[in-house]
């Protein structure tokens, strides 16, 4: 009786684990929508826009890097694109720079004193900026702090995406911790396209991105990667 009694007891513990862990909130999650999901072709690439969401689910951690990949039935360049003077875009913000190097426009929310007792909301307007064939310079706009520059460089499949340091800790010891990121890219000059697909494989595009936090104090250090994919035809 006993030996079965120690049976229940250990399959109903696992069976709790397992739902526990089945039901687990995800450290981060994304959302991203390619238009048109009509895919172009090698010979003939299509123009599209990249709608791209993340929402971190632990707020406590600061972001340092986001490391986008992109699918095969991707291409992501700024070649042949009107690009901005980076030194007329610190001078003078995203106004001082030419209305066709504006890759769209998104959101960034923070909260500010995550590693104190009081954290507070930090919302930035985020323009992207075309600085280079390779380079975008991603500019983070909020009245407490004004304009900062997130840089962003093109290699490959993957863009990968630096935060600023006076973005991570924007007063001394005061850290910020990432809430949630929204941001369109799209761009055209010509036959020079920023985003565009060449196929449609699996009838999705499928992008990874990974977050790269720093110790803070009151979270560690870390990476997490997330995985979406967008319909295509």
């Amino acid at each position: 009786m006993r030996k079965y009694l120690i049976v229940a007891i250990v399959a109903t513990t696992a069976m709790a684990f397992a739902a526990t862990s089945f039901g687990a909130t995800p450290a981060a999650t994304m959302k991203v929508s390619v238009t048109p999901k009509k895919a172009g072709t090698k010979k003939k690439p299509k123009n599209s826009t990249i709608h791209l969401t993340i929402k971190n689910n632990d707020s406590k951690r600061t972001l340092s890097k986001l490391t986008i990949t992109t699918p095969k039935t991707f291409k992501f360049s700024g070649k042949g694109l009107t690009t901005c003077k980076e030194a007329d875009l610190v001078a003078g913000g995203p106004a001082a720079c030419p209305k066709a190097s504006k890759l769209g426009k998104g959101t960034a929310n923070a909260l500010l004193g995550v590693n104190g007792t009081s954290p507070t909301p930090l919302h930035f307007d985020v323009t992207p900026i075309l600085v280079g064939k390779t380079r975008i310079d991603f500019n983070l706009y909020t009245p407490a702090i004004g304009n900062l520059l997130s840089p962003a460089t093109i290699k490959g499949s993957k863009l990968t995406i630096t935060v600023p340091d006076a973005a991570q800790q924007p007063l001394p010891g005061t850290y910020a911790g990432l809430g949630d990121i929204d941001t369109t890219l799209k761009a055209k000059k010509g036959k020079h396209y920023l985003a565009s697909t060449v196929g449609c494989k699996k009838k999705k595009h499928a992008f990874k991105t990974v977050l790269t936090f720093i110790n803070n104090g009151v979270s560690p250090a870390g990476d997490v990667t997330v995985k979406a994919s967008s319909k295509c035809s």
